[in-house]
């Protein structure tokens, strides 16, 4: 057996204090980082439990359910407006911020905080007539205030002109226009103007004498007419036909699921004391072939004509009846 020499021995001796001052130093590593441990923890765990803590009082407060609501509202803004919406948003944030700028700014604060006084003591200020305008028209801060109103609706005018066009641009303009053959387009009333004259008579032709009606038959009013059958068919919606004056041609092909549909397109969010008032005319309908206008329906329901327009704002009388898939009630003068 060969004997090992002194040199390898000596390399040997060199590897073993190396490794052994490699362990030692891996030793004293692990025994700093147990150290550190041991006093790290405790303010880990009162960071850990602070935190809890915090974010428990934050869930309490309601924070994250308005962040969840928040991204809720992130979801609709991003699927109801495209990529071009934002970007003209952007372009016009300057003269957004520049308006609210305008409109935080001391004076107009001010002006707005007197108009809310007025507002919540109207109560308190006697019923001015005609004669009582036209004096206080002598008031300067009156003419002031004419004058910026005047000048107000000028501009209102002028953006009423240009949302005009932009929609009369839009694909929305197509079904409007089909939406106004079917009920009529609404004519606007302008102030100001007189009505023409009506022509003159050539005879004076003798009033009819309505007959009266049994004990036994409803009361109809003298100015109804009744109807004669179904109107003549100009347009169709849904398969239903409609007249030329927008109501439904035939009543019997109304339907609860159709008054909902025709009262979405005027416009009118019906409720019990709605469809009460549809049912009583329909009622009254089948019973005198003729559709109640506004006095007939207070006689046969006992709603006041007051709590009436207050269902149906817009020509009460007509719009009930394009809901009621009724004829056009004929008007009393």
């Amino acid at each position: 057996m060969e004997t090992p020499r002194s040199d390898d021995l000596a390399a040997l001796h060199a590897r073993f204090d190396a490794l052994s001052a490699q362990m030692n130093l891996l030793v004293e590593r692990q025994r700093k980082t147990e150290e550190f441990l041991d006093e790290m923890s405790p303010i880990l765990k009162a960071a850990v439990t602070s935190a809890a803590t915090r974010l428990d009082g934050l869930e309490k407060k309601g924070y994250f359910a308005f962040g969840r609501e928040l991204l809720g509202v992130g979801e609709r803004v991003v699927e109801g407006f495209s990529p071009d919406d934002v970007r003209q948003l952007g372009g016009a944030v300057v003269s957004i911020l520049e308006t609210v700028r305008a409109l935080t700014q001391p004076e107009v604060l001010r002006v707005a905080s007197d108009a809310s006084e007025v507002l919540q003591n109207a109560e308190r200020a006697e019923p001015v007539g005609i004669f009582g305008m036209v004096r206080a028209t002598n008031d300067r801060d009156v003419q002031r205030g004419m004058a910026v109103m005047l000048e107000l609706m000028r501009h209102v005018g002028r953006a009423a002109a240009i949302v005009k066009e932009s929609r009369a641009a839009s694909p929305l303009a197509d079904k409007r226009a089909k939406l106004d053959g079917i009920l009529g387009a609404k004519r606007a009333r302008t102030l100001g103007v007189e009505r023409p004259a009506a022509p003159a008579p050539t005879a004076i032709a003798p009033k009819p004498i309505a007959p009266v009606a049994s004990p036994s038959a409803p009361p109809v009013a003298a100015c109804a007419v009744p109807t004669k059958g179904p109107a003549p068919v100009v347009t169709t919606l849904d398969g239903v036909g409609f007249g030329a004056d927008g109501h439904l041609a035939d009543a019997s092909q109304w339907t609860r699921a159709l008054g909902e549909k025709l009262a979405e397109l005027q416009g009118v969010a019906m409720t019990d004391a709605h469809w009460a008032l549809v049912d009583a005319a329909r009622r009254d309908f089948e019973a005198t072939k003729t559709s109640p206008n506004i006095r007939r329906l207070t006689q046969v329901t006992g709603v006041s004509t007051k709590d009436i327009y207050a269902l149906f704002p817009k020509a009460p009388g007509r719009t009930l009846a394009k809901v009621a898939g009724l004829p056009k009630p004929a008007g009393c003068l």
